[in-house]
């Protein structure tokens, strides 16, 4: 399974390096029934801001300068205010950054905190919407641009279940 995820990763990794050819969508078949509203905001009109980051997939934040690269960096400050170290820090430990349909994430912890502070971050490149999910002593912060939420991958899920295994166990 995992050597299946790696190659589906890679090969994602080839077709966005080969730029954005994005094909118009079909005409939609008359007899069709019209798709229902997505609960999620349309992508940016004026493109992502955000669509360098596609290019560090499978890269490691700290190997990139991720969280120095420009916007990403204002963005997250912006967002996280005083928070905003938590996050640096969280990504001590840090896995590379990935992607899972529309989401790029990265996940992250504070070295020799015993798994206390954690960071998850989300970037959903097609809207241009970050999210961050920080927890320290065992509680969750949400932090969501322009109160947008983006898709949570599989892999992601399960980290945030861990969390909730591990808030539950200190209580």
């Amino acid at each position: 399974l995992r050597g299946a995820r790696l190659m589906l990763i890679s090969a994602m990794v080839i077709v966005l390096a080969c730029g954005d050819r994005a094909e118009a969508p079909a005409p939609a078949s008359p007899s069709a029934p019209a798709a229902p509203a997505e609960a999620v905001a349309p992508p940016a009109e004026t493109g992502s801001k955000l669509a360098y980051l596609r290019a560090q997939v499978g890269k490691y934040p700290r190997d990139v300068a991720l969280f120095e690269t420009e916007p990403l960096r204002t963005r997250l400050i912006e967002l996280l205010a005083e928070q905003y170290p938590m996050l640096v820090e969280s990504f001590g430990t840090q896995g590379p950054l990935s992607i899972d349909g529309p989401t790029l994430y990265a996940i992250g912890n504070k070295p020799h905190a015993a798994g206390d502070e954690q960071a998850i971050l989300l970037v959903d490149v097609d809207r241009d919407v970050i999210n961050v999910k920080l927890m320290n002593a065992e509680e969750m912060r949400d932090f969501r641009e322009r109160n947008q939420a983006v898709e949570v991958p599989s892999d992601v899920q399960a980290t945030i279940a861990n969390w909730e295994d591990l808030a539950d166990d200190t209580e």
